[in-house]
């Protein structure tokens, strides 16, 4: 009985340590996945976001160690298959464009549900805001670089006006012949 004793005396204070440590593990992770979730939540609606593929690629990373998250992993895939289709006509990329938003919409749901949030499939896909202004200032940056692009490719011209005025002209001659006198005077000086 001492021995048993002694031995609980000894094994206690570690296996406390060891149980708090196994607890905070499992915390961690678990909030890893919500953080995981919230992040995906918030960009919704801007699914190109640098925020939403980073997310986007760490499910399997978080969610695919316990049986409890097989319906996450399940909608990640068919979602992910759905993504990687390629898709030319624009007819093509309207179907293609709803059924990203119909399996993410699943892909959230299946989180939520496994990260005990309580979320209907609706309002996941339609309640989200986007202000216009981040849509006219994303397709004008798209823009831009088209014609950046455009430009350097040479399929584009970039155009040049030339202006005359006489009183430029002038201030540009004066300060051409200033910096020949000067550099004629450094070379007969040897500097």
């Amino acid at each position: 009985m001492e021995a048993i004793n002694l031995l609980a005396i000894l094994l206690g204070p570690i296996l406390a340590v060891q149980i708090q440590k196994w607890l905070e593990r499992q915390k961690e992770g678990k909030q890893r996945k919500v953080d995981i979730f919230k992040t995906l939540m918030a960009t919704r609606g801007n699914v190109l976001s640098h925020h939403h593929v980073e997310a986007l690629n760490r499910i399997d990373l978080e969610f695919s160690h316990h049986d409890k998250y097989r319906g996450v992993i399940s909608a990640w895939k068919e979602y992910f298959d759905n993504l990687a289709i390629k898709v030319d006509t624009n007819e093509q990329i309207v179907v293609w464009t709803d059924k990203n938003v119909e399996l993410l919409a699943n892909l959230l749901f299946e989180m939520g549900k496994a990260l005990d949030y309580n979320f209907d499939r609706a309002l996941i896909k339609r309640n989200w805001y986007s202000p216009v202004g981040h849509a006219k200032i994303e397709n004008k940056q798209e823009q831009i670089r088209n014609g950046i692009l455009d430009i350097l490719n040479g399929e584009f011209p970039l155009q040049m006006k030339v202006v005359s005025d006489d009183d430029v002209i002038q201030r540009q001659t004066e300060l051409n012949d200033l910096l020949v006198k000067y550099y004629r005077k450094k070379l007969e000086d040897g500097n």
